[in-house]
């Protein structure tokens, strides 16, 4: 094919990944506003109780899509040269098929489940927001033509235009009463527009046909990639199957609400992941570049992550109850454990993802697996004993397995330089902890102001200066 333009394909394709990446943040920064300002407004009028039948659903819903996607977008996304039309075709069809059969497998199973969570209104809910699943499932195939493409400003404009119409509907439902079902009701219709947005966006609508030897290149690519991603999601199961009937529907609303709000104060965490690994594939061969690039990365996720978590750690207590109301103070009590998950987790985010650029997703499925028996042990015997801070004690107990993903990472690549990146993790998750002692507060900035810190911090304004 003649190439039009005085430009060569490989610096069109690095600005394109460049618009990528800012429309990823831009994207991911106007979904922050639009959580922030409707869970301000949500939380006001529904209160936890109402709030934890909405979470149990909707971690419940999370995980069923996790399954049903089963890494058919990952396979077309990553499938070398254009993708044939039959691709897509049998991707439908698997997809459509795994959506209604999680559909009715949950419909048929939420009597069941609610008599399991005793959470008061988890039913109703349940039943409504799983009728979103097939919807969701089904808009994977036509996003990844949009990503392809690099079509990243669309990608973002169906997205926001999902959420939207979530927060459009669900406020006036909230204010009108509805309770939870509201919520529900809202994200099926969220995942109604995003479909059809998706599909009108990239000029397409679902054909569903099948191709026998496709289908089976699916499901082995599944069988490697998804495990690894199936195992480490069941965390979000923990907070509605084991909180939920220890303590009830306050409690999971109250823990909901704390990861929601890491969620969208350790975004960084997400967007990192996501570039890391296009960055990361083009060098996988050179293992010195990859040990470099994880120290770094580790260092600088602990400043960007461990600033703003301790930031909102030190004001929370005023902020939660002037914006939340009164009922959600219960968040702070359990905020520094489940930030320091978060932090924890910000710190070896790129070795997750050197591990899945060097194709060792069944190293990172053992530190999963590890990882959430962890969690789900600690937190079944604590919540009993010291209600929800037995949550917050099972995010605690997963800092140890951190040590196998090490090990696989060092087995693969060879060890980073853990010296600053612990350093300044151990000031930060002092920090978190301030309620113990202000004197806390000072360790983050006395770490700092040590010269090894003040070095390297002046190495990267330096970087920063000459890359303007």
């Amino acid at each position: 094919m003649q190439v039009t333009s005085g430009m060569s394909p490989e610096p069109r394709l690095r600005r394109a990944a460049l618009r990528g990446g800012v429309f990823l943040a831009a994207r991911q920064i106007v979904s922050i506003v639009l959580k922030f300002v409707g869970v301000i407004l949500i939380s006001r009028l529904l209160g936890p109780a109402n709030y934890g039948a909405y979470v149990s659903g909707i971690n419940i819903y999370q995980y069923g899509v996790a399954i049903g996607a089963a890494g058919v977008g990952v396979y077309l996304l990553r499938h070398e040269g254009d993708v044939p039309e039959p691709y897509y075709g049998t991707a439908y069809s698997i997809l459509m098929m795994m959506g209604l059969l999680l559909l009715g497998s949950i419909e048929i199973g939420a009597g069941a489940l609610a008599s399991w969570t005793r959470v008061a209104g988890f039913e109703p809910v349940m039943r409504v927001i799983i009728l979103g699943l097939p919807l969701q499932l089904l808009s994977i195939p036509a996003s990844v033509r949009l990503e392809r493409r690099l079509d990243y400003r669309s990608v973002a404009m169906v997205e926001i235009a999902g959420q939207v119409g979530f927060y459009v509907l669900a406020v006036p439902l909230v204010m009108l009463k509805f309770g939870p079902g509201a919520l529900a009701l809202a994200w099926v219709v969220q995942q109604t527009i995003t479909c059809l947005a998706a599909h009108v966006a990239s000029g397409t609508y679902p054909r569903f046909t099948f191709d026998r030897s496709v289908a089976l290149g699916i499901v082995r690519y599944a069988a490697d990639f998804s495990v690894a991603n199936w195992v480490w999601q069941l965390r979000m199961l923990v907070n509605p199957l084991i909180v939920g009937p220890a303590l009830g529907a306050r409690a999971v609303g109250i823990i909901g609400m704390t990861i929601g709000l890491l969620e969208m104060l350790s975004i960084i965490k997400t967007i990192a992941w996501r570039l890391s690994v296009a960055i990361l594939t083009k060098f996988r061969s050179d293992v010195d570049r990859l040990r470099t690039a994880v120290t770094e990365g580790m260092e600088l996720q602990v400043l960007a992550v461990g600033t703003i978590l301790l930031g909102f750690g030190w004001a929370g207590q005023f902020v939660v109850p002037r914006l939340f109301g009164e009922r959600w103070l219960g968040v702070m009590d359990i905020y520094p454990y489940i930030a320091l998950s978060y932090l924890t987790q910000a710190t070896f985010n790129i070795h997750s993802a050197t591990l899945s650029v060097v194709n060792r997703n069944r190293d990172l499925a053992i530190y999963h697996t590890v990882s959430v028996s962890l969690f789900a042990a600690i937190t079944y015997f604590a919540v009993s004993r010291v209600g929800m801070l037995g949550y917050g004690y099972g995010e605690l107990a997963t800092i140890p397995a951190y040590f196998v993903m090490h090990f696989f990472l060092a087995r693969a690549i060879g060890s980073p330089n853990y010296r600053l990146a612990v350093l300044w993790w151990f000031g930060a998750a002092t920090g978190l902890f301030w309620q113990f002692g202000l004197w806390a507060i000072a360790m983050p900035f006395l770490v700092l102001l040590l010269p090894i810190s003040v070095r390297k911090l002046r190495k990267y304004l330096r970087d920063a200066r000459k890359k303007n």
